[in-house]
């Protein structure tokens, strides 16, 4: 009773703080970074989210990190990049296809022959567990490779976009950040707090930096 307890507590402050997430947006500042306030997803959206995310009483924060850059945790986002961007993590079905899909990978693919097979990926990755299989997937990949999860925007062999990223590493950080206050006491950490530890942080590095 107690482990179902500590569970369910764990999973709805989890909620809380994805919640949080997806009401912020984060603007580039010269300085320091703004944060502007809109409306959340819905919580029955974000629970559905992270049912699919959820393993052993615990989420990978780049799973929550990535759903936040590319659709702000909203699961039911439009098909982006016109077209070509498929899912809460904005997925190209053109290269999940051949990646997981099709047997012989990418050995004889051209794109143009395979559309029916790539569109009917795109509505695939619109549903929250396909999608999230589908991220795990990529993210284990770039673990075997030793990449960071921004990797998700620039391919796995292009060079990452350093706005991206620090948004990926903010998320990431504030996500982990949350898990420790929800066990704590069953709150998730306020964005702007987790923003200050963060921009202190890498204040702290920058300085160590000049003397390693």
């Amino acid at each position: 009773m107690y482990y179902i307890l500590l569970y369910a507590l764990s999973f709805n402050c989890m909620v809380d703080a994805m919640s949080k997430a997806s009401e912020t947006e984060i603007k580039k500042s010269k300085k320091e970074w703004r944060i502007i306030k809109s409306y959340p997803e819905k919580r029955k959206r974000l629970e559905g989210l992270l049912k699919h995310s959820w393993k052993n009483n615990d989420v990978d924060s780049r799973i929550l990190a990535i759903s936040w850059i590319e659709s702000r945790l909203r699961p039911n986002v439009r098909t982006g990049d016109r077209g070509k961007a498929c899912g809460t993590f904005q997925i190209h079905a053109r290269y999940s296809y051949p990646m997981f899909r099709r047997k012989g990978g990418f050995k004889n693919w051209k794109e143009i022959n395979f559309q029916k097979q790539i569109k009917s990926e795109c509505n695939k990755l619109r549903k929250v567990k396909y999608s999230v299989n589908t991220m795990k997937r990529l993210l284990k990949m770039m673990d075997k490779k030793d990449l960071h999860a921004c990797h998700h925007n620039s391919g796995f062999y292009g060079r990452c976009n350093t706005w991206y990223k620090k948004r990926v590493d903010f998320w990431i950080n504030y996500f982990n950040f949350s898990k420790f206050t929800c066990q704590q006491n069953n709150k998730p950490i306020k964005v702007k707090n987790a923003l200050f530890i963060y921009n202190t942080k890498n204040k702290v590095l920058n300085i160590l930096k000049k003397y390693l």
